[in-house]
């Protein structure tokens, strides 16, 4: 009786859980980019845009807003607390106001360090 070998160094079986692996690490890889191209293509219109369209007008109107009063503030008459009898001038009247007085005091003279 003549025994037969094999020449391949490989058996049915190993062969057959090779392929498994390949195939399956393959499914892996192409299941992976699936999830990362859906997530870039996601990306460009996601709502975190729109909401920071919306804050940054909003933040825009309040800037304004703002700046308006400040400028109608430094610039008109009116009250600040007209029951304490506390009121506010343009700011260039209340230069012209306190310009005398600073012009009058004497600058202190600085003290020299021992």
């Amino acid at each position: 009786m003549t025994d037969q070998h094999q020449t391949s160094s490989e058996t049915p079986e190993s062969a057959s859980l090779g392929s498994r692996i390949v195939l399956g690490t393959s499914v892996l890889i192409l299941l992976l980019i699936a999830v990362i191209g859906g997530l870039w293509l996601n990306r460009s219109t996601s709502a975190t845009e729109a909401e920071d369209a919306e804050r940054s007008a909003l933040r825009t109107k309040n800037l304004t807003e703002l700046q308006t009063a400040d400028e109608a503030t430094l610039n008109t008459y009116g009250w600040n607390d007209q029951a304490k009898g506390v009121v506010h001038i343009p700011i260039t009247k209340a230069m012209e106001l306190a310009l005398p007085s600073l012009n009058t005091r004497s600058a202190a003279t600085p003290t020299k360090a021992q």
